[in-house]
């Protein structure tokens, strides 16, 4: 078990609930982001990217996404590459720190690069319209082949 786990999963009983006390699952989820539970971290950063149980508040969600992806990935961790996508995000849209496109486009490909689907369409754009990296239609094409590619083998087109 990943430190904090203990609070993270009584956070997400609470939360399974019909009706709870979302302090009380904030509270909990902090309790276990000290702890360094990354789960916990991108939980809550989550929460404040959407103002979910809480009031939006970028900068709060920037450092909780910082936190989520720093160091080791932790076991079981399966929201990594989201974390990084939604890092991405902010530096595009300057939520939570300054717009920095290029950041953008780096987070974008180490989410891409962890399996977010997103994440590759996003890097596909960035190409296109040279977004923090150098425009290059060729390599942007080859991409969006790719993604036509497994969206026929996945069943989503005709």
């Amino acid at each position: 078990m990943a430190k904090g786990d203990r609070f993270y999963y009584k956070a997400l009983s609470l939360a399974e609930q019909d009706s709870y006390d979302s302090r009380e699952v904030v509270k909990l989820l902090e309790d276990a982001v000290v702890k360094g539970n990354k789960k916990a971290a991108y939980a809550l950063a989550s929460w404040y990217l959407n103002g979910f149980h809480v009031r939006k508040n970028y900068k709060k969600a920037f450092a909780l996404l910082q936190l989520a992806v720093q160091g080791e990935r932790e076991n079981g961790f399966d929201s990594y590459k989201d974390a990084l996508y939604d890092i991405a995000v902010c530096y595009e849209l300057g939520q939570g720190v300054g717009k920095d496109a290029k950041l953008a486009f780096y987070y974008y490909l180490l989410s891409a690069f962890n399996g977010d689907m997103q994440a590759i369409e996003e890097v596909s754009r960035c190409l296109c319209y040279g977004i923090g990296c150098t425009k290059n239609n060729d390599l942007s094409q080859k991409i969006d082949e790719y993604l036509l590619i497994i969206a026929k083998e996945k069943g989503n087109l005709s």
